[in-house]
């Protein structure tokens, strides 16, 4: 854990630098950068930087970049957390720049992971976050809820201070509007972007404005850059070269929970299938097939229950979540834990339709020894070759019948006890990712 303090005491003269621009309004923050540049500085010098765990392979610093509140236990925060645990490893001090929540927030979450990681604060940092907040807010209600606008663009940046390109040794961002907003492009190749998914025309090829949409130029500036950009899966990599024409490395997805989730692979696989969804409305399509008769029906027949859980429990159509009780299945709602979820069960269900990103329940799954029936969306090239008959595949659109068929044969002919698919994957993936951040 972090030390209750958050940095060494800071000099009387620098506060009072700091309290003067403290005065300044956003607006002349944004446009007067050599002002903001100055108290990023001020707040920059002060800041404390515990030295991680074990030995590391690189010197230097590493800033990192979140777009989103990390204290929310999503796919995201765990790729998130990924990354900042890599960097943790190779630098001798990371900090963090909080764009989706407030520094005190931020500072909350770190103090509850195992992570040595800084959280800046000062003038800029606020700015910065402020403006982010407003440009996903306003996007959200004018692109998405009122369609007055087809794109969320970019009207006010916030440019990383020049003070800061300098200081630091590598600087990852989590999603290519992070790159945008904050004008990495100066930065060149000492910028590692991970791309998260591919946002360019989001709407039109998901067919729901819920969702962050670029304009494709925003996101080819940023793909064309000299920064370092990485794909979250090969479906997504290969997008980007049919979009961009740009070749792109992929990171791999590993759970911060690998290695406890490899534990389970040779425990008891009970007669049961899981389902676990967070709260959208991909989601609640999912759960209407799973509450069809032909697929609880096939299920009741060969003794085998059907558990659901996460948020989507909570968002759900009410006469989804009856007809799925009264067909047996048993609704937990949220859970604390996911490798109790995983231990409950020998199949996990993510029948996804057509998307893109990284599919982090299906990665779960099959780090825990857990059959995984998927579509051709949840399971990339990459994991079939890692974990070959581990995943059984479906046909897109999903038949409820055939579901259930398959269901009943993935427990019947579970694979046997062997973490070696599970090992080699982890092992690949933490290569690949130190390679990817390494200067």
């Amino acid at each position: 854990m972090l030390p209750e303090t958050e940095g060494p005491p800071r000099r009387p003269a620098k506060l009072s630098v700091a309290n003067e621009l403290s005065i300044l309004n956003p607006m002349q923050m944004i446009f007067q950068p050599a002002i903001v540049e100055e108290a990023a500085d001020i707040r920059l010098s002060s800041a404390l930087s515990v030295p991680t765990k074990g030995s590391r392979v690189i010197g230097g610093r590493a800033l990192y970049l979140s777009p989103t509140d990390m204290r929310r236990t999503n796919g995201i925060s765990q790729l998130q957390t990924q990354l900042i645990s890599a960097l943790c490893d190779m630098y001798e001090s990371v900090d963090l720049l909080s764009l989706g929540a407030t520094p005190n927030t931020a500072r909350k979450w770190v103090r509850t992971l195992d992570l040595s990681v800084n959280v800046l604060g000062g003038i800029y940092a606020h700015v910065a976050c402020l403006n982010a907040i407003a440009w996903y807010g306003v996007g959200a209600i004018l692109c998405n809820k009122l369609r007055w606008i087809d794109r969320f663009y970019m009207p006010i940046h916030t440019p990383l201070p020049k003070s800061f390109i300098e200081r630091y040794d590598v600087i990852v961002c989590f999603y290519p509007w992070i790159h945008r907003l904050l004008r990495l492009d100066r930065a060149g190749r000492k910028v590692v972007v991970c791309t998260g998914d591919v946002m360019a025309d989001r709407h039109e090829r998901i067919g729901a404005r819920r969702w962050v949409t670029l304009d494709a130029h925003d996101e080819a500036a940023v793909l064309q850059s000299q920064s370092r950009c990485v794909a979250v899966s090969q479906e997504d990599a290969t997008e980007f070269k049919k979009l961009y024409g740009t070749e792109t490395p992929v990171v791999q997805f590993l759970p911060p929970s690998y290695r406890e989730l490899i534990s389970l692979i040779c425990s008891e696989r009970p007669a049961r299938v899981g389902y676990f969804g967070a709260a959208s409305y991909t989601n609640e399509e999912i759960l209407r097939l799973l509450s069809q008769s032909d697929f609880l029906d096939a299920l009741k027949l060969a003794r085998i229950e059907l558990v659901v859980a996460g948020g989507i429990c909570k968002t759900a159509q009410r006469s989804t979540l009856r007809e799925l009780e009264h067909g047996g299945a048993k609704v937990l709602g949220w859970i604390d834990s996911m490798l109790e979820f995983y231990r409950q069960v020998s199949v996990v269900l993510n029948p996804v339709g057509p998307s893109t990103g990284v599919k982090i329940k299906s990665i779960e799954a099959l780090m825990a020894g857990r059959t995984l029936i998927t579509t051709r969306w949840g399971a990339g090239e990459e994991l079939h070759q890692a974990f070959g008959d581990w995943i059984v595949s479906v046909e897109w659109p999903v038949k409820a019948d055939v579901l259930g068929d398959l269901v009943v044969r993935a427990v019947r002919d579970a694979p046997l006890c062997d973490r070696s698919a599970a090992e080699s994957y982890a092992s690949a993936a933490n290569d690949t990712l130190r390679s990817i951040l390494s200067v």
